[in-house]
């Protein structure tokens, strides 16, 4: 699903979570502190593509299990 367009911060949390489960602005410009999601900057106005960030979030955020395939066969 490539879109190649440029959002806001606003509009960048609306297209990428549900409104019950959204974070705040403030989340999303820590994450751009700390350069864990990718921006743009043009000048001072700041811009993300969302797949960009989709992806960034889907590999730095993603939290996989402890078992592995192998230590649930040893178990069983």
């Amino acid at each position: 699903m490539k879109t190649n367009k440029l959002v806001d911060a606003q509009t960048l949390l609306q297209e990428l979570f549900p409104e019950s489960a959204r974070p705040s602005v403030r989340w999303l410009r820590e994450q751009q502190k700390r350069r864990a999601l990718p921006y743009i900057r043009l000048g001072r106005l700041i811009f993300f593509d969302p797949d960009a960030v989709r992806q960034a979030i889907s590999e730095r955020h993603t939290i996989s299990s402890r078992r592995t395939t192998a230590s649930v066969k040893e178990v069983s």
